[in-house]
């Protein structure tokens, strides 16, 4: 592959699109996007054949199953060895309950579905952080997604902590992820300002636009991409120059939330 052609293949945002010895190397970008939602109370049916009910210590081996089978080929760990997916998998159910993640909250849900044998099949983690509440971890076996689970976990999980009075819950997810980003979006979860985001936003447009002109077709449909292209860089050029204003007057931990999820 050539340098040119390189530069003219489309970014998918999230990655890391880079070049080196002829080849293009394409990667995900280790990026958490911080998103907060208001708690109001949901309706949270679970579907059909399943039953949501509170986590306990006991669930830990079969959270750390379904936790390789809902991520072990997720963007998270691309590039790791099976073992080391393992060894995720066990220290982050491990270090919920231990509470090195923020204190385990008693809303946390999972789900099973009966069969010959109770499986669990998703859960939904809570932790109690400095700062609040937190939506540590949400997952659902492939097998099992599109099916409204997700959404039966956290609702179960909002509404037992709203009627405790909590207000907020915040969230994050891989920038790569693009399930995990249009899942917190339909849930109602809003982006928390980010500098570094949107300069890499800006960029991505940045790189599509030029591409798009690159290419230089003429049809209806092109130009009318290129005008959302536009559109797009123009927003986030405009909304990191805000960014960086607030970074220099108020400094930069008012534009990079991952400094205050800890």
């Amino acid at each position: 592959m050539t340098f040119e052609d390189w530069e003219r293949m489309p970014w998918r945002f999230g990655w890391k699109h880079e070049y080196w010895d002829g080849h293009a190397h394409i990667s995900p970008r280790h990026k958490a996007v911080i998103v907060r939602l208001t708690i109001e109370p949901r309706d949270f049916v679970a579907p059909q054949g399943f039953s949501v009910r509170r986590v306990s210590r006991r669930d830990s081996e079969r959270l750390i199953d379904t936790f390789l089978d809902a991520f072990g080929d997720g963007v998270e760990y691309c590039d790791y060895k099976p073992e080391a997916v393992k060894a995720a998998a066990h220290s982050t159910i491990v270090d919920y309950f231990s509470g090195k993640r923020g204190a385990p909250h008693r809303s946390s849900r999972l789900a099973i579905v009966k069969g010959e044998q109770e499986i669990v099949v998703g859960a939904a983690l809570l932790v109690k952080k400095r700062y609040g509440l937190k939506l540590d971890l949400v997952m659902v076996r492939p097998r099992f997604q599109r099916r409204g689970l997700a959404k039966a976990l956290t609702g179960a999980a909002l509404n037992e902590s709203h009627g405790e009075g909590v207000t907020m819950l915040r969230s994050a997810y891989h920038a790569a992820n693009e399930a995990s980003g249009a899942w917190h979006c339909k849930f109602g979860f809003e982006e928390e300002p980010d500098l570094e985001l949107a300069r890499l936003r800006r960029s991505f447009f940045q790189h599509e636009l030029w591409r798009a002109r690159e290419i230089g077709a003429n049809g209806a449909a092109q130009k009318e991409e290129r005008k959302r292209l536009k559109q797009q860089y123009d927003y986030w050029n405009k909304e990191t120059r805000r960014l960086e204003a607030i970074a220099e007057a108020e400094g930069y931990d008012a534009v990079c939330p991952v400094l205050r999820s800890d």
